[in-house]
């Protein structure tokens, strides 16, 4: 027994010993390692120092040329909405009821007296090639940008087709990106034209024209295609008016109660 008492000790001092929790490390103030979001992410720029971009989209008006407020847009409706006051061409096409939109007129409220942009005063040139007074100038230009708002007749009074020529090559120049861009510029140039009498080669360009838009009276539709000695080439109804009709330089192209033609390509 003498014997075994040591070993028995040893024994329970090993197993203590193995049991007995690893020291740690002391605790003190220290200082949180920062997460992965913290150790990257940058302060963001202020607003001011956000570069802006700088010029205009190409195509689209710059401020010069329809800075708000330097001219009002009030416009009517085809429906019972009232009359909108609106500052810009770009608030007019914007405008959620810009489609039941019948027309708009256009007003000078720059203050002063009117002294027009270089975009403005190439317009006011090419609806007066021969050079305009200020008053006219500023007519000019008033008319221009009510072609490039809205027209609901394309015909009827103020429309398209009563338009000057020279009006129509400026409002397509000046407004290119307008909604009805693309109607305008075929007024322009002469693929879209309404009843009337129209020299070829002039008014109306030389090819084959179509039918695109029957007017309200399009039942009683009479045309006619006569050659420069007034000799009838074609002519026809409002059946015949769908067809291409093939048109020459230096004919005469006349259209009563018909509608709107367009150049076919």
């Amino acid at each position: 027994m003498r014997r075994l008492f040591p070993v028995a000790v040893s024994m329970a001092m090993l197993l203590a010993a193995c049991s007995a929790p690893s020291p740690q490390p002391s605790v003190g103030p220290t200082t949180p390692a920062p997460t992965s979001a913290s150790a990257t992410t940058q302060p963001s720029a202020s607003p001011s120092s956000v570069p802006e971009s700088s010029g205009t989209a190409e195509g689209q008006l710059s401020a010069g040329d329809d800075e708000p407020g330097r001219f009002a847009y009030r416009c009517t409706s085809l429906d019972a909405s009232p009359e909108v006051q609106l500052s810009s061409l770009a608030e007019v096409w914007a405008a959620s009821n810009y489609t039941r939109m019948d027309s708009c007129e256009v007003t000078f409220e720059g203050g002063g007296s009117f002294v027009p942009t270089p975009r403005e005063a190439e317009a006011i040139e090419a609806t007066a090639p021969q050079g305009a007074a200020a008053d006219d100038g500023l007519a000019a230009m008033l008319d221009v940008l009510r072609l490039c708002t809205r027209v609901s007749d394309e015909t009827g009074p103020g429309g398209f087709a009563e338009a000057n020529h020279g009006t129509l090559l400026a409002a397509a120049a000046f407004c290119p990106e307008a909604p009805q861009g693309k109607i305008i510029a075929a007024w322009a140039d002469g693929s879209r034209i309404g009843d009337g009498s129209h020299v070829v080669g002039e008014s109306l360009k030389p090819g084959t024209v179509q039918l695109v838009k029957p007017g309200a009276s399009a039942n009683e539709c009479n045309w006619s295609v006569t050659g420069s000695d007034g000799s009838v080439i074609a002519g026809g109804g409002l059946a015949d008016a769908g067809k291409n009709v093939d048109l020459e330089t230096g004919q005469n192209f006349t259209s009563d109660k018909c509608g709107i033609w367009g150049k076919m390509y």
